[in-house]
């Protein structure tokens, strides 16, 4: 996800994902950037199971992260994910 531009993803499987506030805007165009680019990561990416259910676990975290930056920019801080 590097290799297209992400800066907040990947995050380290025993790290945190932290957007402070005036990244926010930021985070959110990554996630569109990822979004549009959903088929290509999950066919390139470890998947324990099927390719479709692989997909459908990417754009649902994809769509949590994109519902938690929403939420901070209307009340103006950031977003953890632990």
């Amino acid at each position: 996800m590097r290799a297209l531009g992400a800066r907040f993803l990947p995050v380290p499987a025993d790290g945190d994902l932290e957007v402070g506030a005036e990244s926010v805007a930021e985070s959110l165009g990554e996630v569109a950037l990822l979004r549009d680019r959903l088929d290509a990561i999950a066919e390139s990416t470890q998947r324990p199971r099927g390719l479709a259910w692989h997909r459908e676990g990417l754009v649902r975290r994809l769509r949590n992260l994109e519902v938690a930056a929403l939420r901070a920019r209307v009340i103006g801080g950031g977003v953890i994910v632990r």
